[in-house]
């Protein structure tokens, strides 16, 4: 017997919440261990030392999971393609100019704020390279380019460096009538039509192309999303030790890549990772408490402000501690990283999301006669 006892008949899930806040907050502890030159080397490709050393130890194995910064980014992406499709395949079904309005203002808005932080961080203290910082605290003495970087869509630069996902997350917002579209004709093929999205990530990957990988991961957040009732169905089957074993699997292949370096799919496997973790948080009763708790909860409705403040406070402390010590770093930069993201989500991310909800509700009601509805798959 299952650990779920009745299908969802909303498209709210609020341990997905939990999900992203546990991923934002991994990012966030990435970035202090990226201060230490050793651990920046590692996560570069670089050398993790001899077997049992800290670095070792810190790098390939599953205490990597921990500051696994690029596969927590796998999961927003995979999150994003689920929690935007799932509107257009329920009973809401929005219109498409509600919907633009509504995603540009609800992320260029905090960006644009995120930068305007950045920038007095970076005047208050300066990036000086040394030869004692790492490689990622010094990238950030390049010299910032505000309008591109605001823009997103041109690339990003150092001075907030995790703003490169959120290009991505813009192309897949633009694009995502494209997708439903394909999503809703796929039908009965919808599992090749998976594997297919892995291998394309396994492809890019191998071969450093950043589109097919990361545009794939919101495709398969969006096929998850066309399936939720058929995997709530799945859950429903799965008792405690399959759901164990489900979460395990999910971990390994999270980290599969600094465990298992001499693998060429290391991408696909932390992808698929990823989609089962999600897979799990919307249908282990175990997960979906984890995701549900109130703290964790707490970092869900602030991760994407936890997203955008941390990295100008951890270089702001790296640079004003004048040393590499990812610990004493992290210290100080986790607990101003979450009071800055709880007064940023209060001034910031707040109004934008209500800015937002007017846009939509003024377009929709401009344009409500030639309202678009994609079909439910």
């Amino acid at each position: 017997m299952g650990e779920i006892n009745n299908i969802r008949r909303t498209s709210r899930y609020t341990s997905l919440d939990g999900l992203r806040g546990l991923a934002a907050l991994v990012v966030l502890v990435h970035h202090c261990c990226m201060v230490s030159p050793q651990l920046a080397e590692a996560a570069e490709g670089g050398e993790v030392g001899p077997a049992g050393s800290w670095v070792w130890w810190a790098t390939v194995t599953p205490l990597h999971l921990m500051w696994a910064g690029s596969e927590a980014v796998f999961v927003f992406f995979i999150l994003s393609g689920f929690v935007l499709t799932l509107p257009f395949v329920g009973n809401s079904q929005p219109s498409w100019a509600a919907y633009f309005s509504k995603r540009l203002v609800r992320i260029y808005l905090p960006v644009w704020a995120s930068l305007v932080l950045a920038l007095l961080a970076a005047w208050a203290f300066p990036r000086v390279a040394a030869p004692e910082f790492s490689s990622w605290v010094n990238m950030h003495d390049d010299a910032p380019n505000v309008l591109v970087d605001g823009f997103l869509l041109l690339g990003t630069g150092s001075l907030n460096t995790p703003l490169w996902s959120l290009q991505w997350e813009m192309v897949f917002s633009l694009l995502l009538p494209l997708y439903l579209f394909v999503a809703v004709r796929i039908g009965r093929a919808w599992l090749p039509s998976l594997v297919g999205l892995i291998l394309l990530i396994a492809v890019g990957g191998m071969m450093a192309m950043a589109p097919p990988v990361f545009l794939s991961m919101f495709g398969i957040g969006v096929l998850m999303a066309s399936k939720r009732e058929m995997l709530e169905k799945w859950g429903r089957r799965l008792g405690r030790r399959a759901w164990a074993t489900l979460l395990v699997a999910s971990m390994v292949l999270l980290c599969s890549r600094w465990m298992l370096p001499q693998l060429p799919m290391g991408i696909a496997m932390a992808t698929t990772g990823g989609a089962l973790l999600i897979f799990a948080f919307i249908g282990s009763k175990s997960a979906i408490t984890l995701g549900d708790n109130p703290t964790v909860q707490w970092l869900g409705t602030r991760s994407f402000s936890i997203y955008l403040v941390h990295d100008p406070i951890v270089v702001s402390v790296a640079f004003s501690m004048h040393g590499a010590n990812a610990f004493h770093v992290a210290v100080t930069s986790v607990s101003l990283s979450l009071l800055t993201a709880e007064v940023f989500f209060r001034l910031v991310e707040r109004s934008s999301l209500r800015l937002a909800r007017l846009a939509g509700q003024a377009v929709t009601n401009g344009v409500r006669s030639n309202r678009v509805v994609i079909s439910r798959p």
